[in-house]
């Protein structure tokens, strides 16, 4: 994980999450984060901690230096595993630049498997990232064509970045995000009668939407009042608190900063409708897997989204679709979401049986780890695993280093490069 995320982000979660998953079904697992600034995370058997000291966004010599110290990093881990492991990268660019003696097939004897979470071109480009956009437009291609496979978590990113590898029989798999549900408790969902208080988790980025609700916020003035609390940080936020006061809407948007624990669950346990992502349409993309959504229905919160997530049947009961466009979010129609799946006292229960049914880490895993032993166990044979297909039968990954993940991410995105697209 490239970035200064502590144990509480989402990506940082997730990747805990799959590590401890993959151990637990027997896999050799080690999880090697380069983290930077001030960053703490837990002490895991499988954790592999570098620590690098934080560079400021102008300083374009600093960041060189510190992408030479991650490529070394990056090519040592590769250098220690052997024909029978494979190392899983959480994919977020091609800067730092890696390098290519360690990187590319013939120099190299393990597997390298690929991770993505968006189509990074367009998240760069709507972050303003230039070094990251222009090194993963001339150098992305190469990267995700050495790879041995990739893998995504929507059809739509794994059928984009095997098109950019230019090889179309490249391994592929695609897997949802999950969520360790049983990290989390179910709600207690509060009667709805007056005020409707909406809650957004997030680390909160221009895909988030959340321009939208205020602005569908300042367009109503009826009754009952509908409050938004945001509990978060992320370089969206002076954005929204500045758009907050311009609309006189201060009074109806609450900034509780970033918020874990005891203050967290109450905040879910205060609010009636969560707020999904509103705006992955600004990252070219038709459909999500967002880390944050999976959350919201392990608690037992129905929530508002502005994508198709294929984990989700298109008639869940408790998702309201809105447009996914720039248009303000009708409040009404929220209002009138509400009224429906608040008339119903156990739908806390009903999501929760669905994510532990659909969106745990432990269903996600399993089809991983096939997909990994089956990669590994054809390296000594002509084929393959068959390009989208499911995993054959498991075969030996039990090599002297085992599964090795990477992490690598900046936040939180729409399932995509540490942004919780988390993302």
């Amino acid at each position: 994980m490239f970035g200064n995320q502590n144990s509480h982000s989402g990506v940082a979660r997730k990747l805990f999450s799959q590590a401890s998953e993959l151990s637990r079904l027997g896999l050799d697992v080690e999880l090697v984060v380069v983290c930077i600034g001030d960053a703490h995370y837990p002490s895991y058997d499988f954790l592999t901690t570098y620590r690098l000291d934080d560079v400021p966004t102008g300083d374009f010599l600093g960041r060189i230096r510190r992408a030479r110290e991650i490529s070394r990093i990056f090519g040592k881990a590769i250098g220690s595993l052997g024909p029978d492991d494979v190392l899983y990268y959480r994919y977020s660019g091609s800067f730092p630049l890696y390098d290519p003696n360690k990187f590319l097939r013939r120099f190299r004897a393990c597997k390298i498997v690929t991770e993505h979470q968006t189509k990074e071109l367009d998240e760069f480009k709507l972050n303003n990232d230039a070094l990251s956009y222009w090194s993963d437009y001339f150098f992305g291609k190469l990267l995700r064509k050495q790879s041995d496979a990739i893998i995504g978590v929507t059809d739509e990113i794994t059928q984009y970045e095997v098109s950019r590898s230019g090889d179309p029989e490249k391994p592929r798999l695609t897997i949802g995000n999950g969520f360790a549900v049983q990290s989390v408790s179910v709600r207690q969902a509060p009667h709805y009668n007056n005020d409707l208080h909406l809650l957004c988790v997030a680390n909160v980025s221009r895909w988030h939407g959340l321009d939208r609700l205020l602005r569908g916020l300042a367009t109503y003035d009826g009754m009952p009042n509908v409050i938004l609390h945001i509990a978060g940080d992320g370089a969206e936020l002076p954005h929204l608190q500045k758009l907050a006061g311009d609309l006189s809407i201060s009074d109806r948007v609450v900034f509780h900063g970033f918020t874990t624990g005891k203050a967290l669950d109450a905040l879910f346990d205060q609010c009636h409708i969560a707020v999904g992502s509103l705006g992955i349409h600004r990252i070219g993309l038709k459909e999500a897997s967002i880390l944050k959504a999976r959350e919201y229905c392990a608690r037992g919160i129905p929530f508002i989204y502005g994508i198709s997530d294929p984990d989700f049947p298109s008639n869940f009961p408790y998702i309201l679709h809105l447009p996914a466009d720039e248009s303000p979010i009708e409040i009404e129609e929220v209002l009138r979401f509400a009224k429906v799946v608040c008339a119903d006292p156990d739908h806390p229960q009903k999501m929760r049986r669905y994510a532990e049914e659909h969106l745990d880490w432990s269903v996600k895993m399993k089809k991983l780890k096939g997909f990994l032993e089956t990669l590994v166990g054809e390296s000594g044979c002509d084929s393959a695993p068959e390009p989208g297909s499911a995993p054959l039968a498991a075969r030996g990954l039990r090599g002297p280093g085992g599964t090795t993940l990477s992490g690598a991410g900046q936040g939180e995105m729409p399932s995509g490069s540490s942004r919780e697209r988390g993302l």
